[in-house]
C-alpha cells in the first residue's frame, strides 16, 4: 500500500527530501513530468492529499461543522474505510488504499427527511475482511449491515425489527470469530438482548433476553474466549455476566444487590491481563474496586476506595501490567492509585488536596497536572514504587490575570518514555484562547513547551498521535506538525501536494504503511490526507 518560552513559536524547518528513482537504461535520461512528481512524493516524507470527498455537484461554504468530511476512519484488514455524510443526511461508505484512484465510494445512500441528530452509520467494526455497522435506512429503520468492500456486497444482514421501525443496536465487538452486540427491543417486547452474528440472516441469533432495559460496559478476555459484561438496571440491581458467544455459554456470574443509576453505577472497566477490573458506586458501599476472571469464584472485591458514592472518576491507564487510575472526592482532592489486580497490590500513591489530572506514566513516575491558586499549572511526579509526590515545575499561564482563562487539559499521550500533553488556556469560555503542547520525562530539565496554536475548537481539536520513531504528530497553526520532544525538532510537516496544506487535521488512523486523517486543504471542504507511518 502507498499507503514561546511562552511568547515564541517554533518555526517550521526546511524541506525533507530524498532521492528520486533514476531513469531506466536506454531511455532519454529524463523521466516524464508525472513520473518525476510521483518519484519525489515517494522519496519524501510529508503529507499528501489523497482525495477530495466533496461531491462534484456540491457548492461549499456551509458552516465548518456541517461540511461533509471523512468520518469513522476504520482499518479493515489493511484497507481504510470511512463515511461521508451531507447536510441532507445522504451518506456514503468509502474505502481507500491510499491512492486517488483507489479511494472510491463503496455504496451511496440517498438522503432522508428523518432528523437523526448525527451520522446514519455507527459502530463500524472490522471482522476479518468485512466491515459490520448499523445504518439507518427509511425502509428498514436502523439495522445491522455488513460490507465486503463492494456495492453489491454492502447489504443489510437482517431486519430484526421488521419494517421502518428501528433496532437499537450497540456495543459491537468481535468474539470467537463472530460479531457480538446488544439490542434494545421495542417497548413491551422484552427489553435488552444479547446477540451474535456471522453476517447471515440465519446466523444472526439472540443469545439472551434480559427482560428489562439495561446496559453496561464490557471487556473481551481473548485467551479465555469470553466477553465479560455488566448490566446496570435503573432502580433494580447491577449484575455481572459472561458469554462465549453461545446461548448455553451466556450466564450470570454475580448479582451485586445494589441499585443501578441509568448506567452510572459502573464508572469504568479495564482489561488487565486475563481479568477485568471495574468500579462500582452505591450509597452503602461507597466507591469500590472489583476484579473478575470470568468465573464466579474469581470475582471478588479488591478494595473500598472511598466512602462516598459520588466521587468523580477518570478512565484508567495500563502501564507494564499495572493499572493506574484517579478519582476526585468532595474536597476536592485528587487521589492517584495503582493496582496489579490483587488486594495487596491495590494502593494509593498519594493525594493532592486539590483537583487535577493524571497525564501518564513514564520513567517509573506517574505525572499529574494541577492548577495553582494564582492561575498557572503545576506538574508533579509520583514514584510508582511508592514515596511522596514531588513538584517538577510550574507551567506559566500568560493569561493568569484573567479569571476566565484558567488552564486545563485537553489530551495526553505517553510515547517513548515521555508524556506529551495539550493544555488549554481559557477552558471556561466556549473556545480557549490558546492550546499549547508540552512534553515531560518527569524532571524539570525534561519539561518544555514545544508549540502553541494547536487547533482550538473542541469539535476539531488536535489529536496527539504517536509515531513508531517515538515522535508525535499533532495539528497546529493550519498544518500538521511533528516533534521528537525537542524544541529544535518540532516543525511543520512539508506538504507534498502543491499549494495545499492540511488545516484542522483530525482522526489520525494508521492503516498499513500510512497514517490517514481528514483535513481542510482550503475550499472546497474536507479531503482525505495521508502521511507515511515511518518518519525520517
Amino acid at each position: 500500500m502507498r499507503m514561546r518560552s511562552w511568547w515564541w513559536v517554533v518555526a517550521a524547518a526546511g524541506s525533507v527530501m530524498g532521492c528520486g528513482a533514476g531513469p531506466e537504461a536506454g531511455d532519454s535520461g529524463r523521466l516524464p513530468e508525472a513520473a518525476e512528481v510521483q518519484a519525489r512524493m515517494e522519496a519524501a516524507w510529508g503529507t499528501r492529499e489523497v482525495k477530495q470527498v466533496l461531491p462534484p455537484d456540491r457548492t461549499p461554504g456551509t458552516q465548518l461543522d456541517k461540511e461533509p468530511r471523512p468520518d469513522r476512519l476504520t482499518d479493515v484488514a489493511g484497507t481504510l474505510y470511512f463515511v461521508v455524510q451531507e447536510e441532507d443526511q445522504r451518506i456514503a461508505l468509502w474505502k481507500s488504499d491510499g491512492t486517488p484512484g483507489g479511494t472510491v465510494v463503496v455504496k451511496a445512500f440517498p438522503p432522508t427527511s428523518r432528523i437523526l441528530g448525527g451520522l446514519r452509520i455507527g459502530d463500524m467494526t472490522p471482522l476479518g475482511s468485512r466491515l459490520y455497522f448499523h445504518l439507518f435506512e427509511p425502509e428498514l429503520g436502523r439495522e445491522l449491515w455488513v460490507s465486503d468492500g463492494t456495492e453489491e456486497g454492502t447489504r443489510p444482514v437482517v431486519d430484526l425489527t421488521p419494517g421502518p421501525a428501528d433496532s437499537s443496536l450497540y456495543d459491537f465487538t468481535v468474539l470467537n470469530g463472530a460479531l457480538s452486540f446488544f439490542r434494545n427491543a421495542p417497548a413491551g417486547q422484552g427489553g435488552s438482548e444479547l446477540w451474535r452474528s456471522d453476517g447471515t440472516a440465519a446466523g444472526t441469533v439472540r443469545l439472551y433476553a434480559f427482560g428489562r432495559y439495561t446496559g453496561g460496559p464490557s471487556e473481551v478476555l481473548p485467551a479465555s474466549g469470553i466477553r465479560v459484561f455488566l448490566t446496570d438496571d435503573f432502580e433494580e440491581t447491577v449484575r455481572l455476566w459472561r458469554t462465549d458467544g453461545t446461548a448455553a455459554g451466556t450466564v450470570q456470574l454475580k448479582d451485586f444487590g445494589i441499585p443501578g443509576r441509568y448506567q452510572g453505577t459502573v464508572k469504568w472497566t479495564l482489561r488487565l491481563g486475563e481479568t477485568m477490573l471495574f468500579t462500582l458506586q452505591d450509597a452503602v458501599g461507597g466507591t469500590t474496586l472489583w476484579r473478575t476472571d470470568g468465573t464466579a469464584a474469581g470475582t471478588r472485591l479488591l478494595k473500598r476506595l472511598d466512602a462516598a458514592a459520588d466521587v468523580s472518576m477518570w478512565p484508567p491507564q495500563v502501564v507494564d501490567g499495572t493499572g493506574v487510575f484517579t478519582f476526585t472526592d468532595a474536597g476536592p482532592s485528587l487521589e492517584v492509585w495503582k493496582t496489579d489486580g490483587t488486594e495487596a497490590g491495590t494502593v494509593r500513591l498519594d493525594a493532592f488536596g486539590r483537583d487535577g489530572r493524571l497525564l501518564g506514566v513514564a520513567g517509573g513516575f506517574a505525572t499529574v497536572l494541577t492548577r495553582t491558586d494564582d492561575g498557572h499549572s503545576k506538574l508533579w511526579r509520583l514514584p510508582m514504587a511508592g514515596g511522596p509526590k514531588e513538584s517538577v515545575a510550574v507551567l506559566p499561564n500568560p493569561y493568569a490575570d484573567d479569571p476566565k482563562a484558567v488552564p486545563g487539559l485537553r489530551n495526553a499521550v505517553t510515547v517513548g518514555g515521555r508524556v506529551y500533553f495539550a493544555r488549554t488556556l481559557g477552558a471556561t469560555v466556549q473556545v480557549p484562547r490558546d492550546v499549547d503542547l508540552w512534553v515531560t520525562d518527569g524532571t524539570a530539565g525534561g519539561t518544555r513547551r514545544l508549540s502553541a496554536g494547536l487547533t482550538r475548537p473542541d469539535r476539531y481539536h488536535s489529536p496527539l498521535f504517536a509515531l513508531d520513531s517515538g515522535g508525535l504528530l499533532f495539528s497546529a497553526k493550519g498544518n500538521v506538525w511533528v516533534t521528537d520532544g525537542t524544541v529544535q525538532g518540532t516543525r511543520a510537516v512539508d506538504s507534498l501536494t502543491a499549494n495545499k496544506t492540511p488545516a484542522e487535521a483530525a482522526a489520525f488512523t494508521r492503516v498499513g504503511d500510512d497514517i490517514f486523517f481528514r483535513a481542510l486543504p482550503g475550499a472546497p471542504g474536507f479531503s482525505l490526507w495521508a502521511i507515511p507511518a515511518a518518519s525520517p
